[in-house]
């Protein structure tokens, strides 16, 4: 995986992490740099794993599958983190 691999994986887990508070209702309760890393981290991590199964050359489903995991995650840190507050 390369580093423009690698920067542009974080770069649309940032957007991912973004647009995740921008489309919960009633906000969110992690903090916004929370979000951001999450979102890098499940762009990131998604990538990664795409690259180490399938190999190089599959650059759209690396893409796909990060983006895919980073929403995942924010959305359930999220959802976790409301049921923790009402309780």
């Amino acid at each position: 995986m390369s580093f423009f691999s690698l920067l542009w994986l974080a770069a649309l887990g940032l957007g991912i992490g973004a647009l995740g508070r921008a489309v919960v209702k009633n906000g969110t309760p992690m903090a916004t740099w929370m979000t951001a890393v999450v979102g890098i981290v499940g762009a990131v991590g998604g990538g990664a794993v795409i690259h180490a199964i399938l190999g190089e050359g599959h650059d759209l489903v690396a893409t796909v599958l990060g983006v895919a995991l980073a929403a995942l995650l924010v959305a359930a840190i999220t959802s976790w983190q409301r049921t923790r507050e009402q309780t």
